[in-house]
């Protein structure tokens, strides 16, 4: 059975764009007229909602979230035989890009309650590095990743700090500000799963710099700083207009959608804490010891920082994931491991995996499990799922 099959999937984008295909078509059928299929006004307009969303004053729209922190690791200048630390619990394409560039990828652990960058052992990491040109956090999850004195340390040192928030728009870090507002840039993705999705690929950057916005928007259109004249190498990274016009539809309902993940989130929480569940925030070694059930929910994101579940990811012993996720799919039931290795076990990474183990990082991955959450699954459904989880793990 596949994810598409199951009587209740992670995800359903039929069910999302049923309810959005007037407004589709009709955005579609102006773009068609206008004749205009890459940049121009279309992918305009869907930037300045971009930035009004951030409170930030520049965005631009690229080709993918990948590609977003390429340009974004570009435009800051770093280069071949530079280091960029990143979190070693996060998908491929982190790493991945740092190493395209040319530079060294420095991976630190995370926390175990948020998941997130370890700000202390990022620290501790960064101080061996040597070299070290940005540090990019990432908001895994739907939640953003408070740095702490990491931000501190990479201000006294003018450090650059990238945002990897292609899976947090529409999130509000513990001040109550606004994702990307504390990054020198941030990344976003438009994949079709994410909380805002294109019909395809699609990634966006958000910056307050105008300087960085200006390099930005050179290097996504090959390096062309006026027509014909280029004065460096960039690459072909432009934001279609008919992905511009579904994601600009798309995000007049972004919040509706967001209030919803995040009340479903709650009432899989309520359901579990009532099965005798505990957070991810209890801290105690094993955390399934003290738990009556043997999972732990989210950790809680107090006001005014707010979450917004583009995953809803709980954690259970080791030695009963797998047989887990058997039992969901004979009920008919997706789930899903994000992510089975940390970045430093990937075979196309080893050559960078730290001196020193990523215990949190390894942990989680032999941990952690995502269930069925987006906007369209409702209540009734959410009870279904915390039903078949409680029956297999009271067994």
């Amino acid at each position: 059975m596949t994810a598409t099959e199951a009587k209740i999937p992670m995800l359903d984008l039929r069910a999302q764009h049923a309810d959005l295909e007037e407004e589709l078509f009709e955005g579609f059928s102006a773009v068609l007229a206008s004749g205009r299929f890459v940049l121009g006004e279309t992918v305009d307009a869907f930037e300045s909602e971009l930035a009004r969303l951030c409170d930030l004053p520049h965005a631009l729209g690229c080709n993918s979230g990948t590609d977003a922190i390429w340009l974004a690791l570009r435009a800051l200048g770093v280069g071949p035989g530079d280091a960029v630390l990143c979190p070693a619990y996060s998908f491929f394409a982190t790493a991945a890009t740092i190493v395209r560039i040319g530079a060294r990828p420095i991976f630190a652990d995370i926390s175990r309650g948020s998941l997130n960058l370890d700000p202390e052992d990022a620290i501790r990491r960064a101080e061996q590095a040597g070299r070290l040109q940005a540090v990019i956090s990432v908001d895994l999850f739907g939640r953003i990743c408070e740095l702490g004195p990491l931000e501190a340390y990479c201000r006294d040192r003018e450090i650059p700090i990238i945002q990897d928030a292609a899976q947090s728009i529409g999130a509000l870090d513990a001040s109550g500000r606004k994702v990307g507002s504390r990054a020198d840039i941030a990344c976003f993705s438009f994949y079709p799963t994410k909380n805002l999705g294109a019909l395809g690929d699609g990634g966006g950057l958000v910056t307050r710099d105008p300087k960085l916005a200006r390099r930005l928007s050179k290097l996504r259109v090959h390096g062309e700083s006026e027509p014909g004249v280029y004065d460096e190498i960039g690459i072909n990274s432009r934001l279609d207009a008919l992905q511009a016009v579904a994601l600009s539809i798309k995000l007049q309902h972004l919040e509706r959608w967001t209030q919803m993940r995040r009340r479903l989130a709650a009432h899989y929480d309520a359901l579990f804490a009532e099965r005798g569940a505990l957070a991810s925030s209890d801290l105690s070694d094993p955390p399934f010891d003290r738990a009556g059930l043997p999972l732990l929910t989210p950790e809680p994101c107090p006001s005014p920082a707010r979450h917004t579940y583009h995953r809803y990811v709980i954690r259970v012993p080791a030695d009963r994931r797998a047989g887990l996720l058997e039992a969901l799919e004979r009920e008919g039931i997706a789930s899903a491991i994000f992510y089975p290795r940390g970045l430093h076990q990937q075979p196309a990474l080893a050559e960078y995996a730290p001196p020193s183990a990523l215990v949190e990082t390894e942990l989680a991955c032999r941990e952690t499990l995502a269930l069925p959450l987006f906007p369209e699954l409702g209540f009734a459904r959410v009870e279904l799922v915390v039903a078949a989880v409680t029956r297999f793990l009271e067994s």
